[in-house]
C-alpha cells in the first residue's frame, strides 16, 4: 500500500522552522567553499593533510563522503577514498590488533606516534563504516571491524559498559608482528578515566557501524556506553560531565553536550531506540540556557564571556557546530522545530567567521549541509517485534542517503511521538506497520507499507527534492 498526495502532514509543524531561501543559499555557499579548501589542500599523493605530519581529520574525510555521495561530484569521495586506502596500507594502521595509532610523523602515513586513543579510533571506525556504506569496498567493513573490535577488545570498561580514554605508546611493542610476540612482551597500559565526548564519539561509531556491517553487538556496545555517560555523567540541573574516574568531574562544557547529544540522536537513527530523547532535550534546554550568547553561538563553557562568533577560536566553531547538528537533528526526531531554528542560528552566527579555523572548518561544512539541503526523513511507525517494521526500518537506514534522518515509533508506547511527529492520523491496516517518507522541499508525504518501495523512494531522494 502507497499512498502520496493527501497524506499526513509529517512534521509541517517542524518544517515551518526551516530555513529561508537567502539562509538555503548562504549555507550552500559555504559548504562550496569548505569543500573546495579540503580539496585543494590534500595531498595529491598520500591523501589526508599536512606537508609534515599527517594526522587523518576525519571530520573532513565524513564530510567530504556526504557531500560526494550527495551531489554526485567525483572529486570529494576520490579525495575520502584516497586517503582512507592510504591509512589502511600504511603504518599508522595496526594491523596486528586492530585500530590506529593517534598520528604519523611522515607524510606517507609511516613513524607513527604509538599511542592509541578512543576518539582518533572512535572517529576512523566512523569513517572506514560510512565509506563502507556509501561505496561498498569490502576492505573498508574489514577495517571497520577490526577497529571496532580492537575498541572493544581493549579500550571497553566491563565494570560501566563505556570506553577508557586511551592505550598508551610502547613503540617496542608496537613492531612486533605476531600476537604471540606481543602477548609475550605485555600489553601498553590504558588510561582508565572515561571522557563524555569521547564516548559519545564511540556511541556513534558503534551504533553506525553495528547497523552498516549488520553486527548487532557494536550496537549493544554503544548503547550500554551511552547509557553508562546518561546514568553516571549527566544532572539536568548541571548539564554533562567531561570525565569520570569513580566520580563525575568537571560538568558544563558545550563539547559534552553537543557530543552527547549527538549520540542521543545517533541512537534514534542507528540504534532504534527514542528512550534518551527526552535526556536530549534536557540537554538542548540546559546550553540553550547557560550557554547562549548573544549573536545565537553558544559559549564553551558558562564562565566563558558571551564574546561574538567572530573573535572565537577553532574549539568553538567545532563545538557550536556539533551542538547545531545536534539540535537540528533532535528537532526533526521530535517534532519540535523551535531547535532547528536555534540549530540554524548558531550556525549562521559564524557565517562570516569560519574562514580562519583550519579544519574545524569540515564539521562547520558538514553541519552546513543540513540547511543547504533539508535531510529527508523517514519514520517507521510499527510494533517493535513485527518483522515487518523491522524490514521497513532496515530499509529506511540501508540506503545511504546523505543526511537522512531515520526512526521507528512504537504506536502504542509513543503515541506522543507519534502525535509530535504528525503521524497520528496515518495508517495503513489495522495493526500493520508502515513508513512515512517525507523528501525535502515537498508538502507530500509517501506512505508505504512496502520496503522495497521505501528503498526505491531512498534511492531516488536527489530527484525527490524538485517540486
Amino acid at each position: 500500500m502507497d499512498r502520496g498526495e493527501g497524506g499526513p502532514s509529517m512534521g509541517e509543524h517542524v518544517w515551518r522552522e526551516a530555513a529561508t531561501d537567502d539562509e538555503r543559499a548562504r549555507a550552500s555557499e559555504i559548504v562550496a567553499a569548505v569543500a573546495e579548501t579540503l580539496m585543494s589542500t590534500a595531498d595529491p599523493e598520500w591523501g589526508g593533510w599536512g606537508a609534515r605530519q599527517k594526522f587523518p581529520h576525519p571530520d573532513a574525510l565524513h564530510f567530504l563522503l556526504v557531500l560526494g555521495a550527495d551531489t554526485g561530484a567525483p572529486r570529494p569521495l576520490e579525495v575520502a577514498l584516497q586517503t582512507l586506502r592510504s591509512m589502511a596500507r600504511a603504518e599508522i594502521h595496526d594491523r596486528v590488533e586492530g585500530g590506529f595509532y593517534r598520528y604519523a610523523t611522515r607524510p606517507d602515513w609511516s613513524v607513527p606516534d604509538h599511542e592509541k586513543p578512543l576518539l582518533s579510533n572512535a572517529k576512523r571506525l566512523l569513517a572506514y563504516a560510512e565509506a563502507h556504506q556509501v561505496h561498498g569496498d569490502p576492505a573498508f567493513r574489514d577495517i571497520a571491524l577490526g577497529t571496532a573490535a580492537w575498541l572493544r577488545g581493549t579500550l571497553l570498561d566491563p565494570a560501566t559498559g563505556a570506553f577508557r580514554a586511551t592505550q598508551d605508546a610502547d613503540p617496542v611493542y608496537a613492531r612486533l608482528g605476531t600476537l604471540e610476540e606481543r602477548r609475550s612482551r605485555g600489553a601498553p597500559p590504558v588510561d582508565p578515566t572515561i571522557h563524555a565526548d569521547r564516548n559519545a564519539w564511540a556511541v556513534i561509531a558503534m551504533l553506525k557501524a553495528g547497523f552498516v556491517l549488520r553486527e548487532g553487538s557494536l550496537v549493544e556496545s554503544g548503547l550500554g556506553a551511552l547509557r553508562f555517560v546518561l546514568d553516571a555523567m549527566f544532572d539536568r540541573a548541571r548539564g554533562v560531565f567531561h570525565y569520570w574516574n569513580g566520580s563525575p568531574n568537571q560538568p558544563g562544557e558545550l563539547l559534552d553536550q553537543a557530543t552527547v547529544l549527538r549520540a542521543i540522536v545517533e541512537a534514534a537513527h542507528s540504534g532504534g531506540t527514542n528512550e534518551h530523547l527526552g535526556a536530549g532535550l534536557d540537554i538542548a534546554e540546559w546550553a540553550d540556557a547557560r550557554l547562549s550568547s548573544e549573536d545565537g553561538s553558544f559559549r564553551s563553557d558558562p564562565f566563558q564571556d558571551p564574546t561574538p562568533a567572530a573573535s572565537r577560536g577553532a574549539e568553538d566553531l567545532g563545538a557550536n557546530a556539533l551542538m547545531a547538528e545536534g539540535l537540528i537533528r533532535l528537532g526533526m526526531l521530535t517534532g519540535q522545530g523551535r531547535w532547528l531554528a536555534r540549530g540554524r542560528e548558531a550556525l549562521m552566527a559564524f557565517a562570516d567567521a569560519w574562514r580562519p579555523h583550519g579544519f574545524a572548518t569540515a564539521g562547520f561544512g558538514r553541519a552546513l549541509h543540513l540547511i543547504a539541503r533539508e535531510p529527508v526523513h523517514v519514520v517507521v511507525v510499527g510494533a517493535p517485534g513485527d518483522e515487518r517494521t523491522a524490514a521497513l526500518y532496515d530499509a529506511a537506514r540501508r540506503t545511504y542517503v546523505a543526511s537522512r534522518v531515520a526512526q521507528a515509533v512504537d504506536p502504542e508506547r509513543e503515541p506522543d511521538l507519534r502525535h509530535a511527529l504528525g503521524l497520528e492520523g496515518a495508517d495503513a491496516a489495522p495493526g500493520e506497520p508502515f513508513a512515512a517518507l517525507r523528501a525535502p522541499g515537498r508538502s507530500d508525504v509517501l506512505v508505504t507499507t512496502d520496503p522495497g518501495r521505501l528503498a526505491e523512494a531512498l534511492s531516488k531522494a536527489s530527484s525527490l527534492d524538485q517540486d
